[in-house]
């Protein structure tokens, strides 16, 4: 948790001082919102060698050096003297942060399905509540002493917690474990069809967190402030939101593809509430969609280690984020230019309304056991009516 919330940290502390950067560097509209794009790109690239690094030297040596490479990319971005520089650096923070989550995957993954949702879903929340201190901390810090000095604090964040891991992560490791054999239920997502489950629905959550404030200034009127505080209670939402998700995923392991299932549509009815409700409800409703939009991620990761094979759970782990960040990098362009082309807000929120529910559809086809040949032969038959005992 501490890993992914300094990885959040770092990619959501660039776009936090944005305005800053804009007039230091002389960047364009287009330039402002390629900050994130360069970082989820930087973050596909590297997802799948750092889940295959993973699996062959384990997860405490892939992790340290994840949490370096941002500390050294956010170096890079804080120093650059033009654009070209700066993005180089936002890159590189990006190819750190896609070597960690995988890396993080295994570290958190239990022996037990019935542990499994919550403990990578409390895992999972770290990466909101990185994004809540860089939107509390980072714009105040700049303010008063420069973007360049705020990029200190992500900086500092990644190199302690990297260095905290290179020195007390392998013991960590062979204290516990890398688990080979896992309690998996006997109903599992098939695979790479349920990738896409990742793709869709981290498209809609990206592009509601990149498309929240400008829609709550242009259209509801709010001033740059209150819309700010408006995307930090949609991140609060999702830090609540993982964990209580997991939990009640972990209450049946047997039927977490169908609590996929609820969290998608949930999330699809959430996001109607940004266009429906009146102002002075949207301090309640933000929260809300956070919950529902943001809450998914956890029980997906669990549900993906889950169908990975033995020993396979950091390669498979790492396919499965290549397609949550293109979602993350495509998905925002698709809502940006159905706004554009409709003149109207609510189209877009439509739009991500109709990811979740793509979502939705894509678990329904994606269910596998067994007998559909997705299990091994000589693997034991895991009863999760039953609470498995340490």
């Amino acid at each position: 948790m501490l890993a992914l919330a300094a990885g959040g940290f770092a990619v959501v502390g660039a776009s936090a001082n944005a305005p800053l950067i804009r007039v230091d560097l002389r960047l364009t509209e287009v330039g402002v919102g390629a900050i994130a794009s360069v970082a989820y790109l930087g973050a596909m690239l590297t997802s799948r060698t750092g889940g295959r690094a993973t699996d062959r030297f384990g997860p405490a040596v892939v992790l340290a050096t994840g949490l370096l490479t941002m500390a050294a990319g956010v170096t890079v971005a804080a120093t650059a003297a033009g654009a070209g520089w700066f993005f180089i650096g936002i890159a590189v923070t990006g190819l750190g942060y896609g070597i960690v989550n995988p890396a993080t995957n295994v570290l958190a993954n239990p022996v037990h399905a019935r542990r499994r949702g919550l403990v990578m879903s409390v895992k999972q929340a770290g990466v909101p509540l990185g994004g809540i201190v860089a939107g509390a901390v980072l714009p105040a810090v700049g303010s008063a002493a420069g973007w360049r000095w705020a990029a200190v604090v992500p900086l500092a964040t990644c190199a302690v917690a990297g260095l905290l891991v290179a020195l007390r992560g392998r013991v960590r490791v062979a204290a516990s474990g890398v688990v080979t054999g896992l309690a998996r239920p006997d109903l599992r997502m098939r695979l790479p069809h349920g990738y896409g489950y990742g793709f869709v629905m981290a498209g809609a959550q990206v592009s509601i967190f990149a498309f929240t404030t400008v829609y709550l200034v242009e259209e509801r009127g709010l001033d740059a402030a209150r819309a700010g505080l408006g995307v930090a209670l949609l991140l609060v939402g999702g830090v609540v939101g993982r964990p209580l998700w997991g939990w009640v995923s972990d209450l049946r392991p047997d039927a977490r593809l169908r609590h996929l299932q609820v969290v998608a549509l949930a999330g699809a009815a959430a996001v109607t509430l940004l266009w429906v409700v009146p102002e002075a409800l949207l301090p309640v409703a933000l929260p809300v969609v956070g919950l529902c939009a943001v809450g998914w991620n956890g029980v997906y990761v669990a549900a993906v280690a889950e169908a990975a094979q033995p020993g396979e759970v950091g390669r498979t782990t790492g396919a499965s984020l290549t397609l949550i960040n293109l979602g993350a990098v495509g998905c925002p362009l698709l809502v940006g230019f159905v706004v554009s082309l409709a003149g109207a807000w609510t189209w877009g929120w439509v739009t991500c309304a109709v990811l979740n529910v793509a979502g939705a559809a894509i678990v329904a086809v994606s269910r596998a056991d067994r007998a559909d040949g997705t299990g091994t032969e000589n693997e034991p038959h895991v009863d999760c009516s039953e609470e498995m005992q340490p």
